[in-house]
């Protein structure tokens, strides 16, 4: 039986038996997580590698879904609904919940084309309202400085740190509800990953963070709630610091002491 905190207050996300299997698998990789997210804050997802964080990342914005076959029991509710429903919209979901990938995926255009992509898909065509929207993002995720002078040139030309926060500010731009994150600093020098984390702190004021992360002092410096995973379940999840000092499942105490991992 999981250990999970009760969460007091509103929540972002709430996951509710959740089981996942990839097609062809015989058995799930993801066994009736429950579990709740809070709202402007910061949860971190732990655990050894293979033991489903972040599959259970992707399923929070239906990423799974473009790759047929794969299958979705319970429910993940966001906004009062279940978006497990095969009739979600998957375009506004993934604008609402959005996703900071392990290498930093900037599109082979300008940064200022990088940053008003989105805000073109939803249909904004103005350009004082596209280019004010792509300061602010800039601005907020702290590269603003570094590229008001270059905003027509390749975003491939800058370093895999600032690139990471090119992709931040264009997830933000969008104005989404939650951010998802998976292993956002693992390509990244020291100085590059401690800008992220600054980030992500920052960030929670405006938006709920998720983040999957194989170093637990990452977990440990950034994370309201950090969530223990082994082998497709859920096996903790409660405030961090207490997570860490004073866990509640035995099997959390040994992975956190290194007895396994």
């Amino acid at each position: 039986m999981a250990s999970i905190i009760d969460i007091k207050e509103e929540c972002a996300l709430q996951v509710r038996n959740f089981d996942f299997t990839y097609k062809g698998a015989a058995a799930p990789s993801l066994k009736k997580v429950t579990m709740p997210i809070a709202k402007n804050a910061v949860t971190a997802l732990i655990g050894p590698s293979g033991c489903g964080k972040t599959t259970l990342l992707r399923a929070f914005n239906r990423m799974h879904d473009l790759y047929p076959g794969n299958q979705y029991e319970g429910e993940i509710e966001f906004e009062g609904r279940n978006i497990l429903d095969p009739k979600e919209d998957l375009i506004h979901l993934r604008t609402k919940i959005g996703m900071i990938f392990q290498k930093p995926t900037a599109f082979p255009m300008s940064i200022y084309d990088n940053v008003a992509y989105g805000m073109r898909l939803q249909g904004i065509k103005n350009k004082s309202e596209l280019d004010g929207r792509v300061e602010k993002a800039l601005q907020d995720a702290a590269i603003w400085k570094e590229v008001q002078d270059r905003l027509k040139h390749d975003a491939n030309g800058l370093s895999g740190g600032q690139q990471q926060r090119l992709c931040i500010a264009r997830a933000i731009a969008v104005e989404p509800e939650v951010l998802l994150f998976d292993e956002p600093t693992s390509a990244l020098d020291p100085i590059s990953t401690q800008g992220i984390e600054k980030l992500v702190i920052e960030l929670k004021e405006r938006v709920s963070i998720i983040i999957v992360t194989h170093n637990m002092q990452q977990a440990a410096r950034v994370s309201d709630y950090t969530g223990f995973m082994y082998l497709g379940d859920l096996v903790e999840l409660g405030h961090t610091e207490e997570l860490f000092v004073t866990p509640k499942e035995k099997l959390t105490q040994e992975y956190i002491t290194g007895k396994f991992g």
